[in-house]
């Protein structure tokens, strides 16, 4: 137990920078996972891999959702 009430706020500080440098991390992984699944969706509809219209209606959907999370919208 901390000894003075600085120590306590000192202590809750600190823990709640190591949790938002965590999210941060977490946060830019995501993102570049995501980017990263967009950019292979777009070269997959860019060619002839897809004939069926559901797959290349479900992945333009992903994409575009995609987008949209990507900008805050």
């Amino acid at each position: 137990m901390p000894d003075t009430n600085e120590d306590f706020w000192m202590k809750a500080c600190r823990s709640a920078e190591a949790r938002s440098d965590n999210q941060t991390q977490t946060i830019a992984e995501l993102r570049y996972a995501g980017n990263q699944l967009a950019r292979v969706m777009q070269d997959i509809l860019g060619s002839d891999m897809i004939t069926c219209q559901i797959s290349r209606a479900v992945m333009t959907s992903s994409l575009a959702k995609w987008q949209k999370a990507k900008t805050g919208q």
